[in-house]
């Protein structure tokens, strides 16, 4: 998180081009954990509602 905050506020044009490769793989391997996840938050709350409605309804 430190190098992310550095970059914007010192604004370099001389940034290697090591870190610019690093970013693509974080971003390569957030995108399926963020799809999983949304997945996964979707299906418990459609759960929990039809737990609810069961159970009250």
């Amino acid at each position: 998180m430190s190098k992310l905050f550095s970059k914007i506020l010192n604004k370099d044009k001389n940034v290697p081009l090591s870190s610019n490769t690093t970013n693509k793989k974080v971003s390569e391997k957030s995108k399926p954990l963020i799809i999983t996840g949304f997945i996964v938050s979707l299906s418990s709350i459609f759960l929990l509602l039809f737990t609810i409605n069961n159970k009250f309804g």
